[in-house]
């Protein structure tokens, strides 16, 4: 992340510690949406054509016409635990703070997701060996979580969490999705 961006972002937590934004738009109607959201001047303009680009970047991407996007401003893990999504692909970044933590395919024993940590903490569950198998993307990072919805990926959805750390945990990131994942969470039709 260049400078102006990571203080762009900073700028934008700071004068919306709780933001909750989340909106199915067309690529061209993001940086209206997040402007008339977040302002529309030069301390939030490099944050919100970053937000913009990536919106455009999934769509043309996947070739789909909308996008789900949210930001999201919090101070502490809003997915503590190690889990696989029932999506087909996430992207995913962290603009402010810790970003996200995941475990490689070949060190998971999934067997222990969910339910079969047996109440235990993840560290102590099974699910992997060794905290130095928990690996970390870094702020800026822009990932494609594949999901278990992808075609042919049952059972081999990217394992993660939101990042744990200690201190003051202030975060500001985003995600996208397909629109179906909106309408499977909210059982909402959208008119295209």
């Amino acid at each position: 992340m260049n400078n102006l961006l990571i203080k762009s972002s900073e700028i934008v937590l700071d004068d919306n510690p709780n933001l909750e934004y989340s909106e199915v738009l067309k690529p061209d109607e993001v940086k209206q949406s997040l402007e008339s959201v977040l302002g529309d001047n030069i301390k939030t303009s490099s944050f919100i054509e970053d937000v913009s680009y990536l919106s455009f970047m999934f769509c043309k991407l996947f070739d789909q016409k909308k996008l789900w996007l949210r930001l999201d401003g919090i101070d502490h893990p809003m997915c503590p635990r190690f889990h696989t999504d029932k999506i087909k692909c996430r992207l995913v970044t962290t603009y402010v703070g810790p970003a996200t933590q995941w475990l490689p395919h070949s060190l998971v024993d999934r067997k222990k997701l969910g339910l079969g940590n047996d109440g235990k903490p993840d560290d102590q569950s099974g699910l992997f060996q060794s905290k130095q198998d928990i690996k970390q993307l870094d702020r800026g990072h822009v990932a494609l979580l594949k999901g278990e919805s992808w075609e042919g990926n049952e059972g081999a959805g990217v394992v993660h969490r939101s990042p744990h750390s200690e201190g003051n945990y202030k975060r500001l990131y985003l995600t996208i999705d397909f629109v179906e994942s909106f309408i499977n969470i909210y059982g909402r039709s959208l008119i295209f």
